[in-house]
């Protein structure tokens, strides 16, 4: 007899997407292989596996459900500032940086003023200016206070941390074949001179946007 597994799904871990898909496909593929092998199993050992590949997809729903209610489940570290992540990542932005952004010594509360900045600029990142003062006006601060808050930080500027989104968004685009260009890439993040922006992208990955995404072809 077919016994479902138990979800294992990790989703504290960043790859939980891909954790999820795994545990899909087996349930799945169960069923497809029963259709296959209809002529060597009896009826009834057709309907357990079809009931308990069912169930288990069931089990799976209803836990996702669970975590999006709870809003536990996230596809960006669990709310963790991206930045933190392109910081340590990558050394041409910490070059970048003013001074050594350590994410551990960072007050919950001010990553969570950082994870919605950075929502702020996603949910705006087609926007060839992406007014500042109109950033401040939605984070409920003033520009001034803008600026010192993501400088003390992060130790960027505000327009060069948009930059690092920008771009960082743009490789993001590459990497699961969003754009099949870099010139719509390039508008999808706010870019209209795609030279300008294929420049910057070099200057962040030391790789050339055009470069990259023929790599992943």
């Amino acid at each position: 007899m077919h016994t479902a597994k138990k979800n294992t799904i990790d989703w504290n871990s960043p790859n939980a997407l891909e954790q999820l898909a795994q545990h899909i496909r087996h349930p799945l593929q169960s069923i497809m292989n029963v259709g296959k092998n209809r002529g060597t199993y009896d009826t009834q050992h057709i309907e357990q596996i079809l009931f308990s590949s069912s169930k288990e997809i069931s089990d799976i729903v209803e836990d996702i459900l669970t975590k999006a209610r709870a809003n536990t489940l996230s596809l960006t570290y669990h709310d963790r500032p991206d930045i933190f992540h392109i910081y340590e990542s990558n050394e041409n932005v910490r070059k970048m940086c003013q001074g050594e952004l350590q994410p551990q010594k960072i007050a919950k509360t001010d990553q969570d003023w950082l994870v919605n900045l950075e929502r702020e600029v996603y949910g705006n990142i087609s926007q060839e200016y992406l007014d500042i003062n109109e950033l401040s006006y939605k984070m409920a601060v003033s520009e001034r206070q803008l600026h010192r808050k993501v400088v003390n930080l992060v130790f960027l500027t505000p327009n060069k941390y948009v930059r690092v989104l920008r771009l960082h968004k743009a490789r993001q685009l590459i990497e699961r074949y969003v754009q099949q260009s870099v010139s719509q890439i390039a508008y999808t993040v706010g870019y209209k001179d795609v030279h300008y922006f294929s420049k910057l992208f070099a200057e962040q990955y030391s790789i050339s946007p055009k470069q990259l995404l023929c790599s992943f072809r």
